[in-house]
């Protein structure tokens, strides 16, 4: 996580100057051999820095392909396209657990990685066949160090894009807390063995269906203001259920993911909306703003791996309180960016 929240950082504005496609074949390509190499690893120091440079090869993938979102799609139907996106990306740690589980038990744990090679050449096959070229050359920018520090420091500044991409990292974090925790809840506090990871993610998966499916059928309807309202409010229900349920139920299945699918659904209903927006405050620096989206949002879930998960995955309580903890200072902050009116958020010329 952590490669790969560093090179969010500089994959959009190489984007930027050099194009999509090109830069995606080759993140690909490194991406499936570093996986190899971690399958075939000897010792830790060699496998941990395979896994920085699989993350730093994966940035490229969400960074990317929000860049070829909004170089194709503007309005509505960026925002229904974006919750296909976003879809498949908050799927995929969902899903990742019950696979590796899987692989983990039939077949060892080195198993996880040739998966992810061939994951990885399957997706770079895709890629050369069916990914065009979505940026014109007349529409690139220069990679001269004081032009690109001067748009990196105005987009850090600007404090409507700063706030809805920490909106998406916080609501986001909310729900990954219990990705990385999800070892400890299952195997300590439920009683789950490594290939029942299904029992929790199978629903929390059709949960972010329902709420991405959503995003996109109310797009055309709705104010991306008021999609972000309902799905927040979705979220403060489930967390405050969630934190309910901690003191007051039995630490059963039903208990504690049926919140998490609430929780779910409304994340699923609120980052499309969200990511669209802040990408249109910086529309001639979609790649660059993009990365700087998931550089936060993936710094974030670095931050919540390392250092608070260990902290509170030792009781249900404590996983409880910190969904909701995320989820409220998600929500002042979409208050605050509320406060400003639908022209006002569409786009900023000078950017």
């Amino acid at each position: 996580m952590l490669g790969f929240a560093i090179m969010t950082l500089f994959t959009g504005a190489i984007s930027d100057a050099l194009g999509r496609r090109s830069i995606t074949l080759i993140a690909l390509f490194v991406y499936s051999a570093a996986s190899l190499g971690c399958a075939l690893a000897t010792d830790i120091e060699t496998f941990l820095w395979l896994r920085f440079l699989q993350g730093v090869a994966a940035s490229v993938g969400i960074v990317i392909g929000r860049a070829v979102v909004r170089d194709l799609y503007s309005g509505a139907d960026a925002q229904r396209m974006m919750s296909n996106v976003m879809l498949f990306f908050a799927m995929a740690p969902a899903i990742a657990p019950v696979i590796g589980g899987l692989l983990e038990v039939n077949a060892g744990w080195r198993y996880v990685f040739y998966f992810l090679m061939l994951l990885g050449l399957l997706v770079l096959f895709l890629v050369a066949a069916y990914l065009p070229e979505t940026l014109p050359e007349e529409e690139r920018h220069s990679m001269h160090p004081v032009r690109l520090l001067k748009n990196y420091l105005h987009a850090m500044t600007h404090a409507k894009f700063t706030a809805l991409a920490l909106i998406v990292a916080f609501n986001f974090a909310g729900f990954f807390i219990y990705i990385m925790s999800s070892p400890q809840l299952l195997f300590i506090h439920l009683g789950f063995a490594a290939d029942e990871f299904y029992l929790m993610f199978v629903p929390v998966v059709l949960g972010i269906m329902l709420g991405s499916y959503a995003s996109a059928r109310l797009s055309g309807y709705f104010t991306i203001i008021k999609i972000v309202a309902i799905g927040s409010a979705i979220m403060l229900f489930a967390s405050v259920v969630n934190v309910l349920q901690a003191y007051v139920l039995e630490p059963v299945t039903f208990n504690i993911i049926t919140p998490l699918v609430l929780y779910a659904i409304g994340m699923a209903l609120t980052m499309p909306a969200l990511t669209v927006l802040g990408l249109d405050q910086l529309p001639n620096n979609k790649g660059l703003a993009s990365s700087l989206q998931s550089f936060m949002h993936m710094g974030g879930n670095a931050l919540v791996a390392g250092l608070i998960a260990p902290l509170v995955f030792g009781s249900i309580a404590g996983l409880a309180l910190a969904m909701l903890s995320f989820h409220v200072i998600a929500l002042l902050l979409f208050f605050w960016v509320a406060g400003f009116s639908e022209p006002a958020l569409k786009q900023d010329k000078a950017a």
